[in-house]
């Protein structure tokens, strides 16, 4: 029997996408797009036709005209797969089978050029064939599917060891091989688009998840107490670090095109934040236990800044305005971003808690969000303060890193934050676990018609919580015209145990940003480490045990921490990563660790001897070095 209603769905969407927008976007900068329109695969439905344990299915790789704004955005031309007498899909027809299944998949090449075709395979070899498509050649692949894991096929170039980002960066599909029949789970396969297909942060690009980018992207919804299983195929050509607001999730499997991981099997981590290298794949899971808006989305600020929707790349005949503070969500966010909805529990009393009590709970902290000019060259610096004492500081008192923030485990606090910039602001309690009105995204956080306004210049908000854990956590900036979040608005939050107070002496944090220089956010810059890329030399003791906080808060990068002494690479030892305590099953290693964008770590660090060492940060893209160090000089005294 017939595994999909793929023939309805298709000819829905084609009707749903063929409705002329009344207020198209401007596109003339654009090269006309040519073909049928692509439909944007959600990933629901498995196509193909699954009978007697076989699973047959005809593909087709033609030129299509795809709308990643949504129908009233600009259309690009690409290349996409299609069933046989369906419409174009970007990504492609979803592939999903349990192990066993015997998959025969044919090819038909109806481009003007030959394109080779990868992954449709099994993966018990861990090498990916290519085979060559001539145009209008035909080809069946077979395989018996053995290796479960959430793994992709993709056409394009002869080079192509992951899907490429130009013509040919929607030519890909997911392919998920089961254990058991799939549970309510989803697949996300995210691709990415630039001009020319360059890989790198440094020219233009638009990012997508299952083929359109936000606000256009879909909506999840899911219930208080439900378990949520996602499959996440990073199908492109680019490093993303995919955060979670509001909750942790656990990594059950990961692996790239043509592996899967043992090690994610054997101990699976609980993060808020973790890297999906090029090509790259991860099963993972999680449960809302608080209702409200909240989103999943890629940390890195290009890929979610509304600077890569297509009317608003460079060459665009209108560029807009700034958007309205009641519309940053869907005005000043674009690309990896997924909205998520959660409601009460069915179980859940109707009646809401008493806001007055919730409004005057725990202690008042005053943030304030100031300026100052010239603090990077021509260029001013931004950064949180707190106040100290009954008076506001001075609205020029900015420290880069803003200003740590200190709370108890358990402890409920309220965080007044006053914006005395000149542009509306939200800032976002990165990790925390919090309600969703509080979680700073303007425009989204909250529930129902109660959703949290941006922090209008001159005005203030109220972020109430109560952290759950001990940790290291962040708050940032969580919308940015230019670059306000790289010119100081980010700043530690430090969540203690009760009965224990912050030790500068035995406990050192140390923030990574994107460097900021006169002409604009430095990404071609060392990194800054706690506001500069000359650190002052930190004094430590021989044989005494430090707690080494390290946040990273750039605003694209991934970088390398390392620490030399007199013996070469010190050793230390991982408490915890994103807050989350991982101390013991963690050994002492050498002191060698890749981080980036939304990641905190913290370390225990004895320094066995005394002499000269160094912390350095070498930013890193693509896994390769970029000669882009910053060292810290760390002194080790006797005791």
């Amino acid at each position: 029997m017939r595994s999909t209603q793929t023939t309805g769905i298709a000819t829905a969407l084609t009707l749903l996408f063929a409705v002329t927008p009344a207020h198209a976007a401007d596109c003339r900068h654009l090269p006309a797009a040519v073909g049928p329109r692509a439909v944007a695969n959600s990933n629901r439905v498995a196509q193909g036709t699954l009978r007697d344990g076989v699973l047959t299915l005809r593909l087709v790789i033609r030129d299509a005209r795809w709308y990643p704004d949504g129908p009233r955005g600009c259309a690009l031309r690409v290349r996409a797969f299609a069933e046989e007498g369906n419409p174009a899909q970007i990504p492609g027809p979803l592939i999903r089978v349990q192990t066993g299944t015997d998959v025969r998949v044919t090819v038909r090449n109806d481009v003007d050029s030959a394109v080779w075709v990868r992954g449709l395979q099994d993966r018990a070899s861990g090498v990916i064939d290519s085979t060559e498509l001539a145009p209008g050649a035909t080809r069946e692949f077979r395989f018996r599917a053995a290796v479960t894991g959430a793994w992709y096929y993709w056409a394009g170039g002869v080079h192509a060891r992951v899907p490429a980002s130009g013509v040919d960066g929607q030519l890909v599909g997911a392919l998920v091989v089961d254990s058991m029949p799939p549970r309510a789970d989803r697949v996300l396969v995210m691709t990415r688009w630039t001009p020319r297909g360059n890989t790198g942060n440094t020219g233009f690009q638009l990012n997508a998840i299952n083929g359109l980018s936000w606000p256009h992207t879909e909506r999840l919804t899911y219930t208080v107490g439900d378990s949520v299983r996602w499959h996440v195929i990073n199908a492109s050509d680019e490093l993303h670090m995919m955060h979670l607001h509001g909750f942790y999730y656990r990594v059950d499997a990961r692996g790239d095109a043509a592996h899967d991981s043992a090690l994610a099997r054997a101990r699976p981590a609980t993060l808020v934040t973790v890297a999906t290298r090029q090509g790259e794949w991860m099963s993972i899971a999680w449960s809302p236990d608080r209702p409200g808006n909240w989103l999943f989305h890629c940390h890195f600020v290009t890929h979610m800044a509304a600077g890569q929707r297509l009317d608003r790349m460079p060459g665009a005949h209108a560029m807009p305005t700034s958007a309205s503070p009641h519309e940053h969500a869907t005005e000043s966010m674009a690309g990896l971003l997924m909205g998520i909805t959660v409601r009460p529990a069915r179980t859940a009393s109707a009646r809401p808690p008493s806001r007055a009590i919730a409004e005057s709970a725990g202690r008042l902290i005053h943030v304030f969000a100031d300026a100052r000019p010239r603090v990077f060259g021509t260029r001013p610096g931004f950064g949180f303060v707190v106040q100290d004492g009954p008076r506001p500081p001075a609205r020029d008192s900015v420290v880069v890193p803003g200003a740590p923030l200190l709370l108890t485990r358990g402890e409920p606090v309220r965080i007044m934050v006053h914006n005395r910039l000149d542009f509306p602001i939200a800032v976002h309690w990165h990790g925390i676990e919090l309600e969703s009105y509080s979680d700073g995204v303007g425009g989204w956080s909250g529930a129902g018609k109660r959703v949290a306004p941006m922090i209008a210049p001159g005005d203030s908000f109220v972020a109430r919580m109560t952290p759950p854990r001990a940790g290291t956590f962040m708050y940032h900036v969580h919308n940015e015209h230019g670059d306000e979040l790289a010119s100081g608005l980010y700043a530690p939050l430090l969540v203690m145990e009760p009965g224990r107070v912050f030790d500068p002496r035995t406990d050192r944090v140390f923030t990574i940003a994107t460097a900021v220089v006169p002409t604009g956010r430095g990404e071609d810059a060392p990194p800054f480490i706690n506001g500069t890329a000359s650190p002052d030399t930190v004094t430590l003791v021989a044989g005494t045990t430090y707690r080494l906080r390290i946040i990273d808060i750039s605003s694209n990068e991934a970088h390398v921490a390392s620490i030399a002494g007199p013996a070469g690479l010190a050793t230390w030892r991982q408490l915890a990563r994103d807050a989350w305590d991982v101390s013991s099953n963690a050994a002492s290693s050498p002191v060698r660790e890749v981080t980036a964008s939304g990641v905190t770590r913290d370390f225990e660090f004895t320094p066995a001897v005394a002499g000269d060492y160094t912390l350095t940060v070498a930013t890193v893209l693509e896994t390769k070095p970029t000669g882009k160090v910053t060292i810290v000089p760390i002194r080790v005294g006797v005791p």
